[in-house]
């Protein structure tokens, strides 16, 4: 074969071989099953009902305050549910809806709980820093 040049490759060169092809599938296929796999739990949180947290009368119900923060910030309770506001950061807090609730100050590592009977939306805060706000809703 004067002229032409013999390639171990049967393909042409800068094309990919069959064995380089394999190879790479490995890792495509775990990106594909991994991504599917985060899919489907998306899917099932979706299937789980209301994405707030709702809490039966006679379950106790925890609010975390967390560093600057109220954890979760909406929190969904059935009428004469109990709501511990725990304070797991290193400064005092309250948990205050003027007219209906104040926890007071409640130290580092500490806790107050609170019974809602009332059914409403109770938005809140903390009167030490006013900027901590979050809502307590009563079914």
């Amino acid at each position: 074969m004067a002229g032409r040049e013999r390639h171990l490759n049967p393909c042409r060169p800068g094309c990919v071989s069959l064995a380089m092809t394999t190879s790479l599938q490995r890792p495509t296929l775990l990106l594909l099953a991994a991504l599917a796999a985060l899919s489907l739990a998306g899917f099932a949180a979706s299937r789980g009902g209301a994405a707030e947290p709702t809490a039966g009368a006679s379950a106790a119900k925890t609010v975390t305050i967390v560093s600057f923060a109220f954890k979760p910030g909406t929190l969904k309770v059935k009428r004469g549910a109990r709501v511990a506001f725990s304070n797991t950061s290193n400064t005092t807090h309250t948990a205050t809806k003027a007219g209906s609730f104040d926890t007071k100050g409640i130290a580092p590592g500490k806790s107050k709980t609170i019974q809602f009977n009332k059914r409403g939306t109770f938005a809140y805060h903390c009167k030490i820093h006013p900027f901590m706000k979050g809502k307590i809703v009563v079914e």
